[in-house]
């Protein structure tokens, strides 16, 4: 796993943390941090199109995972739906963190790899 250094400048291209999968496929996870947890602004669907628009061509992500410490706007869920990405807030379990369960249990269902032709 490599883990790209903080940069408050935010000149990362969508991605905090590249991964590679236990079934070989790349994993882009941006991180997006609030200071004022439930009060502050959510994560909005700009910053998911940002996120998705750099992970898959520059990185050829198969996964992309959005994680913060405060919440997404209510429009956030259906987009990362469509675009096949996949959210973790404050609410998500709290054994993302942990060895077990693994954290691609607490996530939505990943599918298998496509098989190539």
């Amino acid at each position: 796993m490599h883990r790209r250094p903080a940069d408050r400048r935010s000149r990362n291209n969508g991605a905090d943390v590249l991964a590679n999968g236990p079934l070989g496929r790349a994993w882009v996870i941006q991180c997006k941090h609030r200071r004022a947890v439930d009060r502050g602004s959510p994560v909005g669907t700009a910053d998911l199109q940002r996120v998705i628009g750099t992970a898959r061509q520059l990185y050829g992500a198969g996964i992309v995972l959005i994680v913060t410490n405060g919440r997404f706007s209510t429009r956030c869920a259906p987009l990362a739906a469509q675009l096949h990405m996949h959210l973790a807030d404050r609410r998500t379990p709290r054994n993302l963190g942990q060895r077990r369960p693994p954290a691609v249990r607490a996530l939505p269902k990943i599918p298998s790899p496509r098989k190539s032709r």
